[in-house]
């Protein structure tokens, strides 16, 4: 069974913003986290938790970068970060930043050769809420690329995913394969997102209700960059925090 501790799986997310205060009243009043203060050499780190279950971390970003963009990062369980990072560059991609130490853990940012961006992390296992029906819990997360060959040869190399490709309503949606379970998602990005969009990991939240959370989250400053669509298992939509960083809410209706 995978789990958020398996090695290749998606274990975390990470919100990096502007104002951190703002951004945790936010998802709180939006996804009903609370939040734990931990300090660290990098300032205070805020997780946010679902039940006593942690989902992700909030960080505010360094004044020395306050033009990176407020973003959320998603973040893979490897058992060893050194040997994983040694495979991005032969395998077409970049190693952003080296490993290094956090508590308890090392961590690497790295990009595939289509540019979008994501974490290694390993260290001990994560309490966490992941890949869950959960409301408040991370349901799914996906990779949108102007260059799905690429990435999934890239993602084969690194993580030993197995690529699974359909087509439904003429969109070809490709689901990667741990040990035969599904662990996260690769869609082309459509035209209509402009080149100045970057490839990019992005993540799914659950939600009891995909309408009434859009409706909250613009009451609490977002903003809706693709309204709801409804899929087979349910509906989604594309959010935006006051800050702009961007997420999607889901609801499950089978």
């Amino acid at each position: 069974m995978i789990t958020a501790n398996t090695h290749g799986a998606p274990n975390w997310v990470d919100l990096t913003t502007p104002d951190i205060e703002a951004a945790t009243r936010f998802y709180r009043d939006l996804l009903g986290w609370s939040f734990e203060k931990e300090d660290t050499q990098y300032g205070d780190y805020l997780i946010g938790k679902v039940d006593g279950q942690q989902v992700g971390g909030v960080v505010e970003v360094d004044p020395a970068l306050a033009e990176s963009p407020p973003m959320w990062t998603t973040f893979f369980n490897v058992d060893d970060i050194d040997e994983v990072v040694a495979k991005v560059e032969p395998a077409g991609g970049r190693v952003l930043q080296d490993p290094f130490d956090v508590p308890d853990a090392r961590i690497a940012i790295v990009a595939d050769p289509t540019g979008a961006m994501f974490g290694l992390f390993a260290g001990p296992e994560i309490d966490g809420v992941w890949l869950t029906r959960k409301n408040g819990g991370v349901c799914w997360v996906e990779t949108m690329t102007r260059d799905p060959g690429a990435s999934e040869t890239f993602y084969a190399a690194v993580f030993d995913w197995k690529a699974e490709t359909q087509i439904s309503n003429g969109t070809a949606y490709t689901t990667f394969l741990l040990d035969d379970e599904p662990v996260a998602g690769m869609m082309l990005m459509p035209d209509e997102i402009g080149p100045e969009v970057p490839a990019h990991w992005g993540i799914y939240f659950t939600v009891a209700d995909c309408s009434e959370t859009v409706n909250l989250a613009v009451e609490l400053g977002g903003q809706v960059l693709r309204p709801i669509m409804a899929i087979d298992m349910g509906h989604f939509a594309v959010l935006a925090d006051p800050q702009g960083a961007v997420f999607q809410a889901m609801d499950f209706v089978v």
